[in-house]
């Protein structure tokens, strides 16, 4: 029976793949978040039995230690590091604090649990990071988180190649703008952004869970548009990308 530990899983993304890859049967799925509550709803969401929650702020050591110690205690076949925050402002405006606390939950939870899962990871196990396409696409206005992502994107892609020759995955999983509560919470809306760029939380799951039946590529990002302005990106000078994701800029 499969082991499947999800971060930031009492919903978005996290909730959309528990569902998905506890239906297709004989799946015990761990989700991870900060609020025991909402863990508990989701849990009661997932289809089959034995799924369990473990209740941890990963934008603290102490709650990172919590999932570390599980990780090394305990094997799962797929570790999904999907926890993240964003924060939309001017970098020079927001409050310092607030954006190294996002970094602590972008970059040093997955470096942190990456670590962890990887130590005992064995032929057949997977490793999921979530990223963003804006580890691609900077975006004025959300510049330290788009830095993040940038950095779990480049650590994935490193770890894929380094991994692959001991049989076990590992993905650097970017989604597009995804319809969820996560625009407000950063002080934005998902209507700022073009519409074609928006998907649903379960569009973007069905990818990932059919990146994990695949296993061939060391990234993923998700949404046809999404991928073609990712394309057309790189097509043009860095100064004509960064003033094309200015115009969608919050500030």
């Amino acid at each position: 029976m499969p082991d499947i530990l999800i971060t930031g899983g009492s919903d978005g993304i996290g909730l959309a793949v528990a569902k998905l890859l506890a239906a297709e049967g004989d799946t015990r799925v761990t989700l991870v978040a900060r609020n025991e509550a909402r863990l508990r709803e989701a849990v009661a969401q997932l289809p089959g039995a034995g799924h369990d929650f473990i209740a941890a702020d990963l934008s603290q050591p102490e709650g990172i230690d919590v999932v570390a110690k599980r990780l090394a205690a305990r094997h799962y076949d797929v570790l999904i590091n999907n926890a993240g925050a964003g924060l939309y402002g001017r970098f020079e405006e927001l409050p310092l604090d607030d954006q190294l606390r996002m970094m602590r939950l972008n970059m040093e939870s997955v470096s942190v649990l990456s670590h962890a899962y990887l130590r005992g990871a064995k032929p057949g196990d997977a490793l999921v990071n979530t990223a963003s396409f804006l580890a691609y696409a900077p975006l004025p206005g959300n510049a330290a988180y788009s830095a993040t992502k940038a950095f779990v994107a480049a650590l994935s892609e490193a770890l894929w190649w380094e991994n692959k020759g001991n049989g076990v995955y590992v993905l650097s999983f970017c989604p597009g703008v995804i319809a969820t509560r996560f625009h407000d919470v950063a002080g934005n809306s998902v209507a700022a952004f073009p519409r074609p760029l928006v998907q649903s939380s379960e569009s973007a799951a069905r990818e990932l869970a059919a990146a994990l039946r695949k296993r061939r590529s060391p990234r993923v990002i998700t949404g046809f548009a999404t991928r073609q302005l990712i394309r057309l990106q790189q097509l043009v000078s860095r100064k004509t990308a960064i003033n094309m994701m200015g115009r969608s800029s919050p500030l």
